[in-house]
């Protein structure tokens, strides 16, 4: 019997902390300008981010994916 595949790890974000980390992250945004695209302030942006890289460390400890004796 076959497993199901894992699933994304983003998948265990909001959408709102997808969408500050792709605009933060991969488009490489400041906090100002994504706060402006959003309609919120530049520290909402920031706290979104860090509960985002919070949730997303967390979920990679939780699979056993933390490479943190690596560093």
């Amino acid at each position: 019997m076959n497993s199901p595949p894992p699933r994304p790890v983003l998948s265990v974000l909001s959408d709102a902390e997808r969408e500050v980390l792709r605009l933060r992250v991969v488009a490489g945004l400041s906090a100002e300008q994504v706060a402006t695209l959003l309609g919120c302030s530049p520290e909402a942006v920031h706290i979104r981010q860090h509960r985002a890289l919070e949730v997303l460390r967390n979920e990679l400890i939780a699979r056993g994916d933390s490479s943190e004796d690596d560093c």
